[in-house]
């Protein structure tokens, strides 16, 4: 399905005024784009603002295309009539700006590169109205690297343009979940991101390895008051080496790094390198309810480091895929996402799930507030 062309005059009425915050506004104030509108980011979007509980707790603003969202809220009202949406003449719309060829070349379903060209096109204007104070934070919809691509957007994905874009040299990938089993809240840190997996032992330094853990201490510290954590460090290798029998980059920088990490931070309690295998163990427990509620904090680190993607995602992804939120450290604002992609194949039909967006809204807006607390404090 296409959408219609419905152009970028429709729902002017629908955007509300840019102001700037204010100290009578309490409530954190939050862009909310769109991501790539050949998937299932309109949808969510609208799902998740439809819940009263998520509106009342900041106010968010929709960085995108009204036509989009209307043409996204007509089509699934016809289709699902007792789906629960938000009604897009109710939200605050910042409108982007976009030829109106773009709209009739993008095919629900199937990134191309007019989806990629509009969700970077939202990306980037979310990042300059933030940049201007007009937000405290971003909320990320997914978007399709292959579309970017096609668009001549070359990045690895939105943190990376998010830290371009904001001067920001050092950057990380926590991922952030609650249980909702237990209300335990596991905290992923990955050390490498997106490259490829032959690169990641090379790629790991003591250098890199102290900018991430500087990153997620100040975040543990600024953003969830927690002002000394207890951090558990992943080893590379399987059973973190074996003493040198199955790798050595252990006994060869890792714990020696660890060791003089330990000695810098007297306020920060690091464990590790743990064998990746068992890592997860204890974190499944709290998550699915192994582990009594009284016995959570004392045996259960604050964060994991995880040492590359696939290491600290998979668990992640295997407890939390519906939860989990995707937030970048290191950024002059708040940013977070849901940890889920496009969904190309269920575009359209109704059926996506909102909570990780849900979840993702939320946590920006307690981070916006805790960083408000604490200026003013």
């Amino acid at each position: 399905m296409r959408w219609q062309v419905l152009g970028n005059k429709m729902g002017q009425s629908l955007i509300q005024g840019e102001n700037k915050l204010t100290a009578k506004d309490l409530r954190p104030r939050l862009a909310v784009t769109l991501g790539d509108p050949a998937g299932i980011g309109p949808e969510v979007v609208l799902k998740a603002l439809a819940d009263p509980e998520i509106t009342q707790a900041c106010e968010i603003t929709v960085i995108g295309n009204a036509a989009l969202l209307q043409a996204t809220y007509s089509q699934l009202r016809q289709q699902m009539p007792d789906v629960v949406l938000a009604d897009p003449a109710q939200l605050s719309i910042h409108e982007v700006l976009l030829e109106d060829s773009i709209f009739g070349q993008i095919q629900l379903g199937t990134g191309n590169a007019a989806s990629g060209a509009a969700s970077f096109a939202y990306l980037e204007t979310a990042i300059a109205l933030t940049l201007k104070h007009q937000f405290q934070g971003i909320v990320t919809s997914p978007i399709a690297k292959s579309a970017w691509k096609a668009a001549g957007h070359h990045y690895p994905g939105q943190t990376e343009l998010l830290a371009q874009q904001s001067g920001s040299q050092k950057f990380g990938m926590l991922f952030v979940a609650r249980s909702p089993y237990t209300g335990w809240m596991l905290r992923t840190l990955l050390a490498t991101t997106h490259i490829p997996l032959r690169q990641v032992a090379d790629t790991l330094t003591p250098a890199l390895m102290t900018a991430k853990l500087d990153l997620l201490v100040e975040c543990l510290q600024q953003d969830f008051g927690i002002k000394t954590p207890r951090i558990a460090i992943a080893g590379l290798n399987p059973h973190s080496g074996e003493q040198g029998q199955l790798g050595t980059e252990e006994q060869d920088w890792l714990i020696p790094w660890l060791a003089q990490e330990s000695d810098r931070r007297p306020q920060v309690q690091l464990e590790g390198p743990i064998p990746p295998d068992t890592l997860w163990v204890k974190p499944g427990q709290a998550w699915f309810g192994g582990l009594t509620e009284t016995s959570l904090s004392p045996n259960l680190p604050d964060a994991y480091l995880a040492l590359y993607h696939d290491q600290g995602l998979i668990p992640v992804k295997l407890m939390a895929f519906d939860q989990a939120i995707n937030t970048s450290i290191g950024l002059p604002f708040i940013r977070t996402s849901p940890d889920h992609g496009t969904a190309f194949d269920i575009a359209g039909q109704g059926i996506a799930k909102a909570a990780s967006m849900k979840a993702a809204i939320q946590l920006a807006a307690q981070l916006a507030q805790q960083r408000q607390d604490g200026y003013e404090s």
